[in-house]
């Protein structure tokens, strides 16, 4: 009896902990003061938290190192999937957890924003 109790009282605790779980805070973009393309804003970061050996320029799935390599998965709507809206997701969302020594595994704050509101303003080049 004490053992299915036990085990009554573990199945409890751990259906609680999943109330606690939390959606990440959603990005509030304020784009009425700028207006980035991806040549003079959105490449830089791109070019740090992607395009690089091992991620996003040679083997892997997609080349971000050009407008053009990238321009599929902003049309499929991949990118703000994965950037955006799954940003919190260890396995998943990008830039991954797993990067290497040196490269973002989260972008900042103000590069969220930018990205948001160049997909919202159509992703110009």
């Amino acid at each position: 009896m004490r053992i299915i109790r036990f085990f009554a009282a573990l199945c409890m605790l751990s259906l609680a902990s999943c109330v606690a779980d939390q959606l990440p805070q959603p990005i509030a973009a304020d784009c009425s003061q700028t207006n980035p393309s991806y040549s003079q804003d959105i490449q830089p970061i791109i070019e740090t938290s992607c395009a690089y050996s091992g991620c996003h320029l040679d083997s892997s799935p997609g080349r971000f190192d050009t407008y053009q390599g990238l321009l599929p998965y902003l049309q499929s709507n991949v990118f703000r999937q994965r950037v955006i809206t799954e940003r919190a997701n260890a396995s998943t969302g990008m830039p991954p957890d797993y990067a290497p020594a040196g490269r973002p595994t989260d972008l900042t704050t103000s590069d969220l924003q930018l990205i948001e509101c160049w997909l919202n303003a159509g992703f110009p080049e």
